[in-house]
């Protein structure tokens, strides 16, 4: 008997595709909040980022990274 994988997030999905799930993550001003800049990292670098910015108290901006069309 065969039996189907299913995965339990969309993340796990992806990965089972070959494709890491990457996030755009900002780093807001601290007076206005307005993004300073910018990156796009895999989901396995979100972590250490967001550690790093509590650590300083630094403010962040994390959101799914857009799939580019080329």
């Amino acid at each position: 008997m065969i039996r189907a994988r299913t995965s339990s997030s969309p993340q796990e999905d992806d990965q089972i595709k070959g494709e890491a799930m990457r996030f755009e993550i900002m780093r807001l001003d601290d007076v206005d909040g307005t993004p300073v800049d910018t990156t796009v990292v895999d989901a396995a670098s979100v972590n250490r980022i967001v550690q790093q910015a509590a650590a300083i108290g630094q403010r962040l901006w994390i959101r799914p990274a857009g799939t580019s069309a080329s």
